[in-house]
């Protein structure tokens, strides 16, 4: 069987866990984290195949997604769209080097 690994990136451990939950009733190891230059300190550890990103106003903004390195932007982007954040511009953050990026509006969306 090919496991696949999920970072998820949300400031709020309220919100966080639970997502996390949800997402491993599927066959994924799920790891959670602050922001996104946590996902990448021991990136020799673990391997990500794919990132849910929740943005948040003055805590984990786009603007955070630009510190990563270039590697590891090809990495699939999922954006969990929140009331902080309804919406996000896909082709902005793709000009700045993150090809595969997606939308959801909640959970289940992410779980498709």
């Amino acid at each position: 069987m090919d496991y696949k690994t999920i970072f998820i990136v949300d400031p709020i451990r309220s919100e966080r866990i639970p997502l996390a939950k949800f997402l491993s009733e599927e066959i994924f190891t799920v790891m959670t984290f602050v922001s996104p230059n946590d996902c990448f300190k021991k990136s020799d550890l673990i391997r990500c195949d794919l990132i849910v990103f929740v943005p948040r106003k003055e805590k984990n903004e786009i603007k955070h997604l630009m510190n990563i390195k270039k590697k590891f932007r090809k990495i699939p982007l999922i954006f969990l769209l929140t009331e902080d954040f309804p919406d996000v511009n896909l082709t902005e953050i793709t000009a700045n080097g993150f090809p595969n990026l997606y939308k959801a509006g909640n959970n289940e969306k992410v779980r498709e």
